[in-house]
């Protein structure tokens, strides 16, 4: 009966244009379907888990199966376990494949979560005896392969971080699951994915975070400097580590507190590797590069640690001052004189006061003969966090100076979008509007009209329409992108409570977008739009690229369809039946099943009477 219904609703929403579909009044637009009970709701559920057997994609149809399985448990606990274990077996039969691939899948690998944990991470939400379960079989295939000697170092990173990136998510739903995988994670190589995982689970529960940290520096206290000097961020409360093989960047927690007996635990080890470098070599092969691109053996990135954290043990363990500063001393000396003078030029050199001010950099930069090298260290200046508190004017000068006119542009225009961005978290709305006026990208200044008028709408300023409006007008110039999609979806939604029929009008917009675009993926991209300019460093050689990070949060189409339901459920069952990419449609459609399911929760369980 209900499939009838819904066809029914379809054919309407293709016959008749939007417009005229959504003329209806308010109240009948906000009263509860009669298409939305509970049983209608657990139909669509049940539909969309069977359309999976259509999808190409095995990742796509395993997060449909689990969004289903999750929305099922209260109601349907046998059928939803079944399809929990569809989805892992198509987790297990996913890595397999990618694993017979060999090298070839190793990067795609890296950039998507294990499903195995993925689904393990859902069925921990309902059953954390069934996760733990799952868990131990997956840790036994992991530590087998441990032992294997024909992995490569790339496989064994690659493991080590999808443990401990399936160990955060697990953090708030089975800590202990998080914890046994965080542990097996200490048979790879250390990563920053070991100091991710240690400040999330410091948000919770900083003493645990401490405890593991120490089991940590037991196991990589003697590994090569490229593993060992990533433990130095948690100790000392670091944001970022420079002189570790990825240059990473951290979220600190806002009330972590540092254990000054983990930092001498930490500094002890340090300086008896110091100790141990000036005796013996360090191992040839762990060597790696420099923020400057210069390849540089272990023993160069450890005397980068001891100058680096210098100052703190100055003050917070001022009785290993002197042995650190020997040790210091020593270790300069003992380089090659070719180092030592590599070390020293002008924007190169080691600083025993490292945190120079945003002024400083520029001065140095501007001192270097090589156009490239300047150029590269004037941009490092103006990513610096020591620009963020400079006066725009100063940025934008420093910017000016740099003669590569590509990485010139770019940089002013994250310069200001960053400071767009701000002035619109500090509510001003019109310095916001002014330096988006200088933003050439148009997704960039459609994304940040819309949040503009955000603020506006809900100061009930009258022109907030008028700049979600021009929102809308970026975003459809922009053409045929997820950043596009996003700003429309958002648009849509904003437009819900004051405009419906114009909140309709902007969503078929955004599906029509969204159906011209491949396979749309709006989770891969971390909602951020990257630019990349080429980075030249001493005597034009290429040193990277430089990474311009745009984030632009949004809405999807299944949290769009969410919230359109929650004001009229028929047009949003009509409107959702237009998108043509499969997997959208049905996390779309398991979206309105879910507000249906709120609407008319589970009944409880009658309560057994006391006896007498």
């Amino acid at each position: 009966m209900f499939q009838c219904v819904l066809l029914l609703v379809v054919c309407v929403s293709v016959g008749i244009p939007g417009h005229q579909v959504l003329a209806q009044s308010k109240s009948s637009r906000t009263a509860t379907s009669p298409l939305c009970s509970r049983e209608n709701a657990l139909d669509m559920i049940r539909q969309q888990v069977e359309l999976t057997k259509t999808f190409n994609d095995s990742i796509r149809r395993i997060n449909v199966l689990i969004r289903a399985a999750d929305l099922l448990w209260p109601y349907e606990q046998d059928k939803a376990r079944a399809v929990f274990t569809e989805a892992f077996d198509l987790a297990k039969e996913n890595e397999k494949d990618n694993e017979q691939k060999g090298s070839r899948s190793l990067l795609l690998r890296l950039q998507k979560p294990d499903q195995r944990f993925v689904v393990i991470n859902a069925v921990a939400r309902r059953d954390s005896a069934w996760a733990k379960e799952l868990t131990r079989q997956l840790l036994k295939v992991a530590n087998d392969s441990a032992a294997s000697s024909t992995r490569s170092s790339f496989e064994n990173e690659l493991t080590a971080a999808r443990l401990l990136d399936s160990a955060i998510k697990l953090i708030d739903t089975d800590i202990n699951a998080a914890f046994d995988l965080a542990r097996a994670s200490l048979n790879y190589p250390a990563s920053s994915w070991l100091i991710r995982f240690l400040y999330s689970l410091a948000k919770v529960n900083q003493q645990a975070a401490d405890q593991f940290y120490a089991q940590a520096l037991g196991v990589y206290g003697d590994r090569p400097m490229r593993e060992f000097l990533y433990l130095q961020a948690y100790a000392f409360a670091l944001r970022e580590t420079l002189n570790t093989p990825i240059f990473s960047y951290y979220e600190v927690p806002a009330n972590f507190a540092s254990n000054q007996s983990l930092q001498r635990r930490f500094v002890q080890v340090l300086l008896r590797r110091a100790l141990q470098a000036l005796e013996t070599p360090l191992d040839q092969g762990d060597t790696y590069r420099t923020p400057h691109g210069a390849l540089m053996p272990g023993v160069v990135h450890l005397l980068e640690g001891l100058i680096q954290l210098e100052p703190l043990i100055r003050a917070a363990l001022p009785d290993l001052l002197a042995p650190l500063t020997q040790a210091r001393e020593k270790i300069l000396v003992s380089l090659p004189v070719e180092t030592q003078k590599l070390l020293l030029q002008p924007g190169r050199e080691i600083h025993t006061t490292p945190d120079q001010t945003f002024d400083e950099q520029v001065d140095l930069a501007q001192k270097v003969s090589d156009v490239n090298e300047r150029d590269d260290l004037i941009a490092n200046a103006v990513l610096s966090a020591a620009s963020e508190t400079e006066s725009l004017a100063s940025v934008i000068q420093a910017i000016d100076k740099i003669s590569n006119s590509n990485l010139r542009g770019l940089l002013l225009e994250w310069l200001y979008f960053r400071r767009a961005t701000t002035a619109i978290k500090e509510k001003q709305f019109e310095n916001a509007a002014e330096l988006t006026a200088k933003i050439e990208g148009q997704e960039q200044r459609a994304y940040l009209h819309t949040e503009i008028a955000k603020g506006l709408l809900k100061r009930n300023e009258t022109h907030g329409r008028e700049v979600l409006d021009e929102a809308i007008s970026e975003a459809k110039k922009a053409g045929v992108t997820l950043f596009a999609a996003r700003t429309l979806l958002t648009a849509s939604n904003l437009y819900a409570t004051i405009d419906l029929n114009r909140s309709i009008s902007v969503l078929a917009d955004a599906i029509n977008c969204i159906n011209r675009i491949e396979a749309p993926d709006f989770l891969s991209d971390d909602q951020t739009l990257e630019k990349a300019p080429e980075r030249r460093v001493r005597g034009g050689q290429y040193g990277g690229e430089y990474s311009l990070r745009f984030y632009m949060p949004g809405l999807d189409p299944e949290s769009t369809f969410r919230e359109m339901a929650k004001i009229d459920v028929d047009t949003a069952l009509a409107q959702s039946s237009a998108l043509t990419d499969k997997f959208q449609r049905a996390m779309s459609t398991l979206a309105l099943a879910d507000v249906c399911l709120v609407q008319s929760p589970p009944k409880e369980k009658p309560k057994k009477s006391a006896k007498p």
